[in-house]
């Protein structure tokens, strides 16, 4: 399990299981967000990003993209 720490003021830390392929999102409000199905790649986009919040936003906006679509 890998994590990033300290994202932004709102994200205390990302976390990343690469066995189940999924991340978690923890903000310093205490609210938790989980995603599933995230490759390893794109996780270590976030980890290596100049602007870690602008990919992660535009990662879980992806993926919100996607649940959407496919639950209509």
């Amino acid at each position: 399990m890998n994590m990033i720490p300290s994202v932004s003021r709102q994200i205390a830390f990302v976390q990343y299981d690469d066995q189940s392929s999924s991340m978690t999102v923890q903000y310093h409000t205490g609210f938790r967000a989980s995603y599933t199905n995230v490759k390893q790649d794109e996780y270590l986009l976030l980890f290596t990003s100049a602007n870690r919040y602008d990919s992660l936003m535009r990662l879980t906006e992806s993926r919100y993209m996607e649940e959407n679509i496919s639950t209509k």
